[in-house]
């Protein structure tokens, strides 16, 4: 790989820096959510409608959140998903019921996802021509590791700050940093172009079409086991923690903060495993990295091993899809067909915190896990035969992006 210009390299920071920072107003929020909302009178049926609702949100403003970015430009988009995903959460710290904090998830939610994807696009529509592969595989790690530092970061100030501040002010405090780097976006990031003459609608149906097709078969495959997977771990581990320990939530952020320093790890490992073959590589992580949640919902390994073994395979997986994924993304559609896979996602993720809460009611919550992980290893041996019979889909020489880019359009 040759070395980066000054401009590139200012870019990353900033990007690494943004991303640190968001992570962490996310995870204030992440470590202490399923316990505040039960503690306002969610039952688990409940917390899985909540939260089932929500991802109907996202689901709705996923698609069209990626074409406006496409469309207008990634900077404009950032910072309003900024904005409003950190309303929500300063909505949801100040919210005193149910319903108010419902509203403030559906702000988080419309944030969030107009929020996602612009980011990456605007370091990754910059990368010329010249060592593009290495360089998209670099972005991805970058993004992932310092978005997963500033989750061990979220949680170590959880640790700290909840001896003195309660669960909904630390919420309030993530939405503040939120929208204070909404407000900076104009300032840190290059304007990024829009595209005139194509409308919002043109750019969504070309991207739903080639997302649909077998080329991307095994990528949604693979973001159905990878979702469903931390859906389950993301719902699971404060009930279970707080079941083995009692509800301290200065002891959320620390096992949060161990986590959360497992998942950093495998992100960082991405440097060295599968990076060159993420077709092969992260279907195989997808599978295993619900085991050891399993296992720990049974009792037949320590909680705590359990998760920081699951949050390790699953910083690994990610970063191995998300190398995939942009190696096959073209710049004109990137953001909206981040977007359209992301649709899959928030499907996914709908669909198993609604049947999650269903099941641990009905089954416990042992079983509830055993029933994800299961639907999890299904889809990731889907995506892992299907990305043999679909040859198209691992070729990554034909990555649609301009070919006829020259390196000056690199930052």
């Amino acid at each position: 790989m040759t070395a980066d210009s000054p401009g590139e390299s200012s870019l990353l920071v900033r990007y690494t820096f943004f991303t640190l920072l968001g992570a962490t107003a996310d995870f204030l929020f992440g470590a202490v959510f399923v316990t505040v909302f039960m503690d306002r009178g969610a039952e688990p049926w409940m917390l899985g409608l909540m939260l089932g609702s929500a991802n109907l949100v996202a689901l709705l403003v996923e698609a069209p959140s990626g074409a406006l970015g496409d469309r207008y430009g990634h900077r404009r988009l950032l910072a309003a998903g900024l904005v409003v995903w950190g309303a929500g959460f300063l909505l949801m710290g100040y919210a005193d019921g149910l319903a108010p904090t419902l509203a403030g998830m559906y702000l988080w939610a419309i944030g969030f996802h107009l929020h996602s994807g612009t980011l990456v696009a605007l370091v990754v529509n910059r990368i010329g021509s010249r060592d593009r592969s290495a360089r998209i595989a670099r972005t991805v790690r970058i993004g992932q590791v310092s978005g997963r530092g500033g989750a061990v970061l979220g949680a170590a100030s959880v640790v700290v700050a909840g001896t003195w501040l309660p669960a909904d002010a630390m919420m309030a405090a993530g939405g503040a940093v939120l929208v204070v780097l909404g407000a900076l976006t104009p300032v840190c990031f290059p304007r990024s172009p829009g595209q005139p003459g194509r409308p919002v609608t043109r750019i969504v149906r070309e991207s739903a079409v080639l997302v649909a097709s077998g080329r991307f078969v095994p990528l949604m495959a693979l973001s159905v086991a990878s979702v469903s997977g931390l859906a389950a771990l993301v719902v699971s581990w404060q009930p279970m923690l707080t079941a083995a320990h009692g509800e301290d939530v200065r002891l959320n952020g620390l096992v949060l903060l161990v986590m959360m320093a497992a998942m950093t790890a495998g992100s960082a490992s991405s440097r060295f495993a599968g990076r060159s073959r993420p077709h092969v590589w992260a279907p195989l992580l997808a599978a295993s990295s619900g085991l050891p949640l399993l296992l720990a919902a049974h009792g037949l390994v320590p909680l705590v091993a359990g998760l920081m073994a699951s949050e390790f395979l699953i910083g690994l997986t990610v970063v191995l899809s998300q190398v995939w994924q942009q190696l096959m993304f073209s710049d004109a559609n990137r953001n909206t067909m981040f977007s359209m896979l992301g649709m899959v996602g928030n499907a996914v993720r709908m669909l198993t915190v609604l049947s999650f809460g269903w099941l641990w009611g009905l089954l416990g919550m042992e079983w509830a896990v055993t029933a994800v992980v299961a639907f999890s290893v299904v889809a990731a041996v889907v995506a892992a035969v299907s990305s043999r019979l679909l040859p198209e889909s691992t070729r990554f020489a034909d990555h649609p992006s301009n070919a006829s880019e020259t390196d000056e359009k690199a930052v």
